[in-house]
């Protein structure tokens, strides 16, 4: 206790020194995070290899610096090791710079601007962004007669076409599939084609027997096989500025037993044959059709609730390509792909859009209840699992809109994904989340994304609307998406002056140690280099990755300080050379490092040789009798590494950080009083212990168990 009294201004100073550099990572830390500065990139954070590779590497610096050493070619030592630290120093004095003299960037926040009410029913969107309405008539006595189907661009309230089409004996409600040329619109017994542009109905055809119908009666039976009606139709047909022979193409009828039926058509008629037929049960459309769409010539998509499928259109057969009504159509088609609900997770979302990562293949999103999204990538009619998308985990269910979009138009494709907590726009190969906004629109709202515009459509008492005869409203409200202003800030703000001042700061550090490198100098850039190596291992590595890296630099400390003494000669060596590979704190006033000659070995073992930064040891006699204490900036980083990482990895994590902290100074006390007796210490086996013991109650106090659970691997 009276040599600890003694030495309290050397350990006072080496303890300002332990706590100033390691809240000089903390300071630091947001800049990394925001940057995603993981030095083996996200998926490493948790993976045990990278910490043996951060062990091997400080073995070959120990073995590198040692032999270059025994060779006396202290040179390559000393410059090697000053670029190093250049480097080094300037992952804190260039980030320090950008945070001190860059101001923040405020995300403005969106906000609906528009809103307008349409007394109409949404149907569906459309690949151009117009939109499908309808409005239900009643007659006199309340029953379902007609219909009106409108086309809307852009959610204006200028209808682009509008139709009122017969329903009875239909449901008071229709599908729409969008083909090539045109929309199939079905309301279970009629179909209709109309001409995507012009509005123009090319064609209307039963799903029940008309021979013997009288207009009136409900129809004894279903047209074939078509049980249940039709509840989604696509007419795969020819231009229709180009149709000149007979066949004019086909019907694929999905019914509510997921049966798939094909009838031919005729140009100029309304009759059709039979064709073939394919069931896919597990679809089960009676639980309702999200999209149904001819994506090419020869493929077109289904999706439910409960799966989605692709379907390849093989030839027909050449011999039905006649005037024949009766002749049926023989055609091979293909299921490329499907995927089916499992775990009762329903689909709830579906997009299909050009691929960022591909310029020749399309990517198809499928949003699920529970908030993962199913990612594929379509070259033409193949499809496989698009691999480089990982949002899988990444959103709160319900998803409800999945939409690919190229807003800028600087051929930068986004992914907008709209969940439980708001919208999120994914930008780039990267899919980096330029865009967050929470809160904007209701459950039950389509959110809709084009062209600079974010558009929200909100539908209410659907099924009260319907049940009472009451036509449905829309509320629409629209706002400006604006780049410039909304984008989340990430990473580094560059700026020229700061990137200037920050490394002009290292230069003239550099400068100052090269030419008069005292203990002030020293300690300076050993803070900084500390910080910024604490920093950039701090947010590489999860907290119970970096406790097993204390553990083994711990272990292996104490074998080169006490066993094979190699880290004492590797002390020496940076004593002797002046570089801030350590921390000095003057005991006496006027102590000069220019000065010290002494070896920090004890006496009776000086002949011993062996590595690493990591030693702690007593006051050292000076020809003047100044005495210094020194510590390895080893035994800074390591501490400082399990901070931040608490701090990156942990809710609550600063808290937990600080409780390392004091763990850490905790182990540094129980240190001095070993230092005090004047033997040098390995100080990782005490500090290293001391923070991991911190983190341990911290996490408890502060956390629980989801403070140590991390998921490691190799």
């Amino acid at each position: 206790m009276a040599n600890m009294l003694e030495q309290a201004p050397g350990m006072l100073g080496m303890a300002f020194m332990f706590v100033v550099t390691i809240l000089l990572g903390i300071w630091l830390q947001p800049f990394f995070d925001a940057a995603g500065l993981h030095a083996f990139g996200e998926s490493g954070t948790s993976q045990g290899r990278w910490v043996l590779l951060e062990l091997f590497f400080i073995f070959l610096f120990t073995f590198l610096i040692l032999w270059l050493a025994k060779n006396e070619l202290q040179k390559f030592i000393k410059y090697g090791l000053l670029c190093v630290l250049f480097l080094a120093m300037c992952y804190t004095t260039v980030p320090g710079a950008h945070m001190l003299l860059v101001p923040d960037v405020e995300t403005e926040e969106f906000a609906f601007t528009n809103e307008s009410v349409i007394g109409e029913e949404l149907v569906a969107i459309m690949d151009d962004g117009s939109m499908i309405t309808q409005i239900v008539q009643w007659d006199d006595n309340g029953n379902n007669d007609t219909f009106v189907i409108t086309k809307r661009s852009d959610f204006t309230s200028q209808p682009v076409w509008s139709h009122t089409l017969d329903a009875y004996p239909g449901e008071p409600t229709f599908t729409v599939v969008e083909g090539i040329y045109a929309y199939t619109v079905t309301n279970s017994q009629w179909i209709w084609s109309i001409d995507k542009d012009s509005g123009e109905i090319l064609s209307k055809y039963a799903c029940f027997p008309t021979e013997n119908w009288d207009g009136e009666s409900l129809p004894e039976e279903p047209l074939d096989n078509l049980v249940g009606g039709c509840i989604a139709v696509l007419e795969v047909i020819a231009d229709p500025d180009e149709v000149n022979e007979p066949r004019k193409g086909s019907l694929f009828i999905l019914n509510f037993d997921g049966e798939i039926t094909e009838r031919a058509t005729f140009h100029g008629t309304n009759t059709t044959t039979l064709g073939q037929s394919w069931k896919y049960p597990q679809l089960m459309p009676n639980e309702g059709t999200m999209e149904m769409k001819q994506t090419t010539e020869d493929n077109f998509m289904i999706v439910t609730k409960m799966g989605a499928i692709s379907i390849v259109l093989g030839e027909s057969n050449p011999e039905s390509e006649v005037a024949d009504p009766t002749a049926p159509l023989t055609r091979e088609v293909l299921m490329d792909w499907y995927v089916l609900n499992e775990q009762d997770d329903e689909f709830t979302s579906f997009t299909i859009g050009q691929n960022p990562w591909n310029e020749s293949s399309e990517i198809m999103l499928i949003g699920r209840a529970s908030g993962e999204i199913m990612a594929y990538e379509k070259v033409g009619s193949e499809v496989s699992d698009e691999e480089r998308f990982h949002g899988d985990n990444a959103f709160n269910g319900p998803i409800t809109t999945v939409s690919v979009q190229d807003l800028n138009s600087n051929e930068v494709v986004e992914i907008w994904v709209a969940d439980a907590d708001g919208v999120h726009g994914l930008f780039g190969t990267s899919l980096v989340e330029y865009v967050t906004f929470s809160d904007i629109f209701s459950n039950g709202t389509y959110l809709f994304i084009d062209d600079l515009t974010i558009t929200s459509l909100s539908v209410g008492g659907l099924e009260e609307a319907r049940w009472s005869h009451d036509n449905i409203s829309m509320v629409i409200e629209s706002g400006e998406f604006k780049p410039e202003t909304m984008y989340n800030s990430y990473g580094i703000q560059w700026s020229d002056m700061a990137l200037i001042v920050g490394v002009s700061i290292s230069i003239v550090l550099m400068a100052a140690l090269i030419i008069r490198p005292e203990w002030y100098v020293v300690n300076t850039v050993g803070v900084l280099v500390g910080g910024g190596v604490i920093v950039m291992l701090g947010v590489t590595f999860v907290p119970t990755l970096i406790v097993i890296f204390m553990i083994l630099a711990a272990i292996y400390d104490a074998w080169a300080v006490y066993r094979s003494k190699h880290m004492l000669d590797l002390a020496d060596t940076m004593i002797g050379l002046n570089l801030p590979i350590l921390l000095v704190a003057p005991q006496d006033k006027g102590y000069s490092m220019l000065d010290q000659q002494d070896s920090i070995r004890p006496v009776e073992s000086s002949a011993e040789a062996k590595p690493a930064p990591s030693t702690s040891q007593a006051p050292k006699k000076r020809k003047k009798s100044k005495e210094a204490m020194f510590m390895g900036l080893g035994d800074v980083i390591f501490p400082g590494m399990l901070v931040v990482s608490c701090v990156q990895w942990i809710d609550s994590g600063l808290e937990v950080g600080i409780s390392t902290l004091i763990g850490g100074l905790i182990g540094y006390l129980v240190l001095m009083g070993y230092v005090a007796s004047g033997r040098p210490q390995a100080g990782l086996p005490l500090l290293n212990g001391g923070a991991i013991l911190g983190y341990i109650v911290g996490g408890l106090v502060f956390v629980g168990s989801a403070a140590f659970s991390f998921g490691i691997s190799f």
